[in-house]
């Protein structure tokens, strides 16, 4: 595991009689960027929120830099997650607070900076998703591209080791999630992190990815790079890349 920053290790979950994850298994090598592909709903977020330590395995084990994470109690989470930032899908900010307080939020929770230096901290990291002079705007002022960007600044505010994407551009225009793809590959050069995108585009995946995973069935069936899930010939790759009705999945109508 000492290359890996995650590692999720035969992971089982159970929602009521669905099984969505069965059997799992993942590594995340640092440095990377990580696209999970799989149809909607096939349990991408589900894998998210195990990494985060926001959901637990039915069976299974999380790890995080070697740590067993699911086992952690409440107060070593909280210190675990400070190494973590996540862009949930819609953005999720808060309606009734300003811009700067939604990216502020993690500094004020878990560091003793100063207001200068939160307003400081805030300022630079809307600077470097490009959205400099906004800190005073309420979210329903902005676009659904510009809430995405507050998303991202909030989620690099406490210089995370690892930031989770999850469907970072459903529900933008094309030209949007465009600079969204290009916003999330800088952050990568940028701030060094270790990224996980999870995501049923397959654009997003190829232009994203340096390493892709296909999840079927509750598994990770195939993992390779982005030329490597061009050239395989594993059916699901090539239906899901074809978005073709024919081959292995199964398609409900």
């Amino acid at each position: 595991m000492n290359d890996s920053i995650v590692q999720l290790t035969n992971i089982y979950k159970r929602f009521g009689d669905e099984q969505v994850l069965a059997g799992l298994n993942l590594s995340v090598p640092r440095g990377e960027t990580l696209v999970i592909m799989g149809r909607s709903g096939a349990g991408k977020s589900v894998i998210l929120k195990h990494m985060i330590g926001l959901m637990a395995p039915d069976r299974g084990e999380v790890y995080f830099d070697g740590r067993r994470l699911d086992t952690l109690k409440h107060a070593e989470l909280q210190q675990v997650r400070r190494r973590i930032g996540m862009l949930f899908q819609g953005a999720a900010l808060f309606d009734s607070m300003t811009v700067a307080e939604n990216v502020s939020l993690g500094l004020r929770k878990h560091t003793r900076m100063s207001e200068g230096e939160i307003r400081e901290v805030v300022r630079a990291k809307l600077a470097a998703v490009g959205l400099s002079g906004v800190e005073e705007k309420m979210p329903a002022e902005l676009s659904g591209g510009m809430r995405k960007r507050v998303g991202l600044a909030r989620a690099i505010a406490m210089d995370p080791e690892l930031v989770l994407y999850d469907e970072p551009t459903t529900g933008i225009d094309p030209i949007t999630a465009d600079a969204i793809k290009n916003l999330i590959l800088d952050t990568r050069r940028q701030f060094g992190v270790t990224s996980v995108v999870v995501t049923h585009d397959v654009s997003n995946a190829l232009k994203l990815g340096t390493l892709i995973s296909l999840l079927v069935d509750g598994r990770i069936i195939f993992s390779g790079t982005a030329g490597e899930v061009k050239s395989t010939d594993n059916p699901y790759v090539r239906q899901f890349l074809e978005g073709s009705a024919e081959g292995p999945y199964r398609v409900h109508t």
